[in-house]
């Protein structure tokens, strides 16, 4: 009987990287599903768990992917509640991206300052969904989060006390809309994570110059030019001005592609569902 992965997206266009990798992973077929909502996905899953039996139950599985990230994981809470042994398939999530991407940039990050209790994180672009995703790993992990926008600081505060209630720690927001804005909140923070859009320059390389202390820059985008200047997409723990220490996105990528990968083989070996905790878990060990 052959490994059937089941892609539920939200999107018009299910995303070809993820067929890519799950096929790559192991699994014989995927079958995508474009522009899936939250009342089709009982429906969706019974026909899945109910087709081809127990034992095919065990050779299947579903992922949820897609842009609108609120919305996947309604599709997966929907899915689990619609399944009852010895129905049950794993179910694997990572809208946009965000889980898998979020999970190592944040265990980069980590392993790079030595853990993350006590540590001070800046997320610059933190209410998009990688932002979010690393805000709530960094608090939950004993790290003061900040997430920081340039749309306000009641956007930033509204986004960051959604994840406090979240996880439970304390996550905060600020507004900087200019590079001084950013550099004066970078010279209180052990961390700075970019996860801006493209073509966003976050701070330039003389502004990190100016800063005069140590300070961890991490950039996600590896399309120039990049968000933090001077950090290169293959940087790892390099030097790129005094006392800053750099980790380029490839850097995180090739993380973030193990990450999701190894969930893949764990869903066809173990039957294990994933979120961004799991990824998180995986991630600390690869990092």
């Amino acid at each position: 009987m052959r490994n059937h992965l089941f892609f539920f997206s939200t999107d018009t266009h299910p995303s070809p990287f993820d067929i890519n990798i799950a096929l790559d992973s192991g699994f014989d077929t995927v079958i995508p599903y474009s522009s899936v909502k939250e009342e089709q996905t009982e429906s969706l899953t019974h026909d899945i768990i109910f087709s081809r039996g127990p034992k095919g139950a065990k050779k299947s599985a579903i992922f949820v992917g897609g842009s609108d990230v609120e919305l996947a994981g309604r599709i997966v809470a929907k899915a689990t509640a619609s399944m009852s042994p010895p129905f049950t398939v794993p179910v694997f999530a990572d809208p946009k991206g965000a889980y898998t991407t979020g999970a190592a940039l944040v265990a980069k990050a980590q392993k790079a300052a030595g853990g993350l209790p006590g540590k001070r994180a800046l997320i610059f672009g933190g209410t998009g969904p990688v932002g979010q995703v690393a805000a709530e790993l960094i608090a939950s992990a004993g790290g003061v989060s900040v997430i920081v926008t340039s749309r306000g600081r009641e956007v930033a505060q509204k986004v960051a006390d959604a994840i406090a209630g979240r996880c439970g720690s304390r996550v905060d927001g600020e507004s900087a809309a200019t590079e001084e804005e950013r550099l004066a909140l970078m010279k209180s923070a052990d961390i700075a994570i970019a996860t801006v859009k493209a073509g966003v320059q976050v701070v330039s390389l003389k502004g990190l110059a100016s800063l005069g202390r140590d300070i961890i820059v991490a950039d996600v985008n590896a399309v120039p030019p990049a968000g933090i200047e001077g950090l290169a997409p293959h940087d790892d723990m390099k030097q790129i001005a005094p006392g800053v220490m750099g980790i380029g996105a490839l850097a995180i990528g090739v993380v973030k592609y193990k990450v999701e990968v190894g969930l893949f083989r764990a869903m066809l070996e173990s039957g294990s569902s994933a979120g961004y905790k799991e990824c998180h878990e995986l991630a600390q060990t690869l990092a």
